[in-house]
């Protein structure tokens, strides 16, 4: 009588393990994605109220930066060590967008005054963030999806 497996055996297991990984693989991925887009929105809140706080001790939001620089003006309402590059460890940047010029946006086609961008190639994440939150966020420039803290308004009037 011999031990051990046969190779038939042994191509079962492989097959099974394999039908596993198939499945548990996608679904981890969109787990992590999901906390992503979790601490995007959670860090959107967080940007907000400060930048909140910034209008109602100085009577003006703070002005425009490019991706992964905060406004020195930001800088006092954020919790220390808060960073808006997190470009190396999960792949994205924040943004703060003033578009407003004269009292219009800069980007008239967006139609977007204030926000802050997410700026990413990676549209898993971006989907992510679309499912779970359920405000104004919307595509506007280059790799940017936008968290709009407001708009031009409806009557165009500003």
């Amino acid at each position: 009588m011999r031990k051990g497996f046969t190779l038939i055996e042994l191509m079962v297991v492989i097959l099974i393990i394999g039908i596993l990984a198939a499945i548990a693989i996608p679904k981890y991925v969109g787990i992590t994605k999901k906390a992503q887009a979790a601490r995007v929105v959670s860090d959107y809140q967080t940007i907000l109220l400060a930048a909140k706080s910034c209008l109602a001790e100085t009577g003006e939001y703070p002005p425009d930066r490019g991706p992964g620089s905060i406004p020195n003006e930001l800088k006092p309402y954020l919790p220390d060590g808060f960073t808006f590059n997190l470009q190396s460890e999960m792949g994205f940047r924040y943004d703060w967008d003033n578009w407003v010029i004269d009292g219009r946006p800069k980007h008239s086609f967006t139609g977007i005054m204030y926000g802050i961008s997410v700026t990413t190639s990676d549209m898993a994440l971006i989907s992510a963030i679309e499912e779970i939150y359920k405000g104004a966020f919307q595509y506007s420039l280059g790799r940017n999806y936008t968290f709009v803290i407001e708009f031009i308004p409806e009557d165009g009037e500003i």
